[in-house]
Formats: C-alpha cells, sequence, structure tokens
C-alpha cells in the first residue's frame, strides 16, 4: 500500500513538473499545482463513499486514479469498506492503480522532458 502511495505521488509530480515548465512564475506553478489537484481529491471516494454520489458523479469517482488508489490502499491495509460500485476500477483497485499510475508517469514524464528540451534549445 505504501509502495502504491509512492507511486502515485511519484506519478503526480510528474504533472506537476509539466505545469512548473508550462508557466512564467514561481506563483503560476504553486496555484497551478493545486488548480488540478483539489478536484482529483474531491471528486474520488476518498472523503465520501462513491455509492452515495449522483450517478454521474460516482461514475467519474469510480475511475479517477485517486479512487483507485484510496479503495487499493484500503483492501491492502484491511480496511476494504463496502464498494456497491461495478466499475472495473474499484473492483480491481490495485492493479487499476497500478495502471493509472504508470499511465500518468509515462504520459506526463514525455510531455515534461518535450516541454524541457523546447525551452532549453
Amino acid at each position: 500500500a505504501f509502495g502504491l502511495l509512492l507511486l502515485l505521488g511519484y506519478a503526480f509530480s510528474w504533472i506537476g513538473a509539466l505545469i512548473g515548465l508550462s508557466v512564467r512564475t514561481p506563483e503560476a506553478a504553486t496555484s497551478g499545482g493545486l488548480i488540478w489537484l483539489f478536484p482529483v481529491t474531491f471528486i474520488s471516494n476518498a472523503f465520501v463513499d462513491s455509492s452515495r454520489m449522483t450517478p454521474w458523479l460516482q461514475t467519474i469517482a469510480d475511475w479517477n486514479p485517486f479512487s483507485a488508489t484510496v479503495q487499493a490502499c484500503r483492501e491492502l491495509f484491511g480496511n476494504p469498506g463496502v464498494t456497491q460500485s461495478g466499475a472495473w476500477p474499484m473492483e480491481h483497485p490495485v492493479a487499476a492503480s497500478i495502471i493509472y499510475s504508470v499511465l500518468i508517469v509515462v504520459l506526463f514524464r514525455t510531455l515534461a522532458v518535450r516541454k524541457y528540451r523546447s525551452a532549453t534549445a
């Protein structure tokens, strides 16, 4: 579970790196790093069980990478809770968490490195 949390943090750090490379001032980098993080965090099952959400919001929450990691950690720490969702990431949260994190790393690392190379060239 700790490894999944570290992997997700590493993946999100590449999103932050891309944002940092895309803006001009440190203040913009700070605010830009938080603007995307709040919706991802709050539209997840970290604070509220997704079965209590409206159907359209539940679908978003169930397919959220943050939700998959939260659910995987709950299962691995021995507190799975009740998941009444039929969404694949909620039924296989460990695999979904790894897949989401690796995809985020591959995508945003590629974009950040490309942005860095174009800025230094």
